[in-house]
């Protein structure tokens, strides 16, 4: 009885390091030493479970029942929910499906290693009779003295089955759970109500056909159970296929719900960067517009004040200092209305501009070395949408740091690759996404802010080119290194 529970207690012990793993990639950790952390989440399952077990086969809850596997469930529900307090942030949505499917998946595997336990006794009876009897007739041991010993025999052999099937099971329930963090959405995304519910519905369904299969797999006859696999043999290759499936389920569940997230994500980024895109339009006409007139207005002016000048000159002797120095004046305003920055196309000349104006406003240092690829297929749509994207991303991050902070841009071109580099810096730690190695957003609102890259990225991947982002250390602060490559 000793080494059962023995055992039990290592089961416990590894399935809670499982859970905490598992756990720990669907809720975000309020932990900073994880070493501790883990110790402390085994320690107290391990001792919660037992004293439960402890209890339950004193008392003998549940015994010669259908439902004496299920008996357990609650307290381990509610031990795993305090934990999950304790260790982790509250997050209700995911913390239900958390517990939902911890307990769906280790329930239904016990039908699929049960059958396993029945056939390695089915085949341990006659080689241990044949063992026996070579034994005794090879004279390496007396009939009494394997009287003596076949008890702890017995014991060795059921412990041995047990503790094979129990780390079969393990094995199962370590896979369903890589599974299902594997195919599970980012945490930064906010799981909803219904969402949770659409998740724990075929956990449910799981628990509700493993009950059903405990009643049609057991018969009660004078308070004894006696397995079906003694009456229909096909069961022990249907049942651990039943169970199996009932986890695929689990996780096709969860993998469906990651597609319909992606999906979601990505028509509500296609619908902003169309928005954007249809801005960028608009913005792009009238700033041509706007700089058409400008120039014009330019030239004009330019006129107006080399006529006046001359005719100061010419006609206005004693009075030429004060209007001479109005003239100048006046030159000085017309000469402001150039750009500062002269890329080869009026629009993202005119978007350096902006940004250089934004900067200055700020204390940001704003330094450009930006051409515009003449003849080449580029839309200047796009060179707009990575420019605005990338400035913007820079701009904000130089905003929050003390002055001095440096944004510069530059672009050139080896053969049919161009080239865009804007660089910034910034403070603080970035989170990486794992499915497109991209920063996250640091706003509230993920779902309608941190698409700067990604827009960034499907501009690149039109022309077959990609974007890279590189962290390089820059004295006591760091830089944000954006390298946007188009094939031309």
């Amino acid at each position: 009885m000793f080494e059962q529970y023995l055992l039990e207690a290592g089961v416990y012990a590894i399935w809670s390091y499982l859970a905490f793993g598992y756990t720990e990639g669907i809720l975000s950790a309020r932990f900073s030493r994880r070493i501790y952390a883990i110790g402390g989440y085994i320690a107290v399952y391990v001792f919660g479970s037992m004293c439960w077990k402890l209890g339950a086969d004193y008392i003998r809850i549940g015994e010669n029942s259908i439902y004496a596997g299920f008996l357990p469930l609650l307290p381990s529900v509610l031990l795993i929910a305090g934990l999950q307090k304790y260790y982790f942030y509250p997050n209700w949505p995911r913390q239900l499906f958390v517990l939902a499917s911890l307990v769906a998946g280790w329930i239904v595997l016990r039908f699929a290693v049960s059958p396993l336990s029945y056939v390695l006794f089915d085949y341990w009876q006659p080689f241990f009779t044949w063992l026996v009897e070579y034994s005794v007739a090879q004279g390496l041991i007396s009939a009494e003295q394997l009287l003596t010993i076949i008890g702890d025999i017995s014991q060795l052999a059921l412990m041995g089955v047990l503790t094979v099937c129990r780390l079969v099971q393990l094995g199962l329930f370590a896979l369903y759970l890589w599974l299902i963090r594997h195919y599970f959405c980012a945490q930064d995304y906010n799981l909803s109500w219904t969402e949770s519910l659409f998740l724990v519905f075929p956990c449910i369904t799981v628990l509700v056909i493993d009950l059903t299969l405990r009643v049609m797999a057991y018969s009660v006859d004078n308070s004894a159970l006696m397995l079906i696999y003694y009456r229909a043999p096909e069961t022990l290759f249907l049942l651990p296929l039943i169970s199996l499936l009932l986890l695929g389920m689990i996780v096709t569940a969860v993998r469906l719900f990651r597609g319909m997230v992606q999906f979601k994500e990505a028509e509500a980024k296609r619908l902003l960067l169309e928005n954007g895109i249809t801005d960028i339009h608009r913005q792009v006409e009238e700033m041509q517009d706007i700089y058409g007139d400008m120039r014009g207005l330019r030239h004009d002016l330019r006129g107006h004040i080399a006529s006046l000048t001359a005719y100061v000159h010419n006609h206005l002797q004693g009075e030429q200092t004060e209007i001479e120095a109005y003239l100048a004046q006046m030159t000085k305003t017309t000469e402001r209305l150039d750009f500062a920055d002269k890329t080869g196309n009026p629009i993202t000349d005119i978007i350096l501009h902006q940004f250089r104006q934004q900067a200055k406003r700020t204390g940001i240092s704003f330094k450009a070395d930006f051409h515009y690829p003449a003849h080449t297929s580029f839309d200047l749509y796009d060179i707009s949408v990575i420019l605005n994207n990338g400035l913007k991303n820079a701009l904000e991050a130089c905003s929050k740091l003390p002055p001095p902070a440096e944004i510069a841009v530059r672009s050139y071109r080896k053969g049919n690759l161009y080239f865009i580099e804007i660089s910034n810096d910034f403070a603080g730690d970035l989170i990486w996404r794992k499915e497109s190695g991209l920063p996250c957003t640091t706003k509230e609102d993920k779902q309608q802010h941190g698409i700067g890259l990604v827009n960034i990225a499907r501009c690149a991947e039109k022309y077959q080119g990609s974007m890279d982002v590189e962290v390089v250390s820059k004295e006591n602060r760091q830089c944000f290194c954006l390298t946007v490559m188009l094939y031309h």
